[in-house]
């Protein structure tokens, strides 16, 4: 039931966003490119980010209430280390 909510979620906030033709190799994403990124950018890659480090966990749960303070926890690190990958940040904020 969880895994459905979850695939529920993710599938939401990718098909409410316009359909775009570019391909962006996530593992090349810095940190500092965040803060410029269109909110719905940001919102993607936030999903795709969480069910990537899910998947690489082995993790097939997906807590909603902390998307909100994950989310700012990936801001506040990234804000403090520009050159690192988005991936690796994520990595390291959620393995805190």
């Amino acid at each position: 039931m969880t895994r459905n909510l979850a695939a529920a979620a993710i599938a939401a906030i990718a098909f409410s966003l316009p359909a775009q033709a570019e391909t962006v190799d996530l593992a090349t994403v810095k940190c500092s490119e965040l803060a410029t990124m269109d909110q719905e950018a940001a919102n993607f890659m936030f999903a795709w980010l969480l069910g990537y480090t899910g998947g690489q966990a082995g993790v097939t749960t997906l807590d909603l209430g902390d998307m909100d303070s994950i989310g700012e926890d990936i801001g506040k690190y990234c804000a403090a280390n520009p050159d690192v990958g988005l991936v690796s940040a994520t990595l390291d904020v959620l393995t805190d």
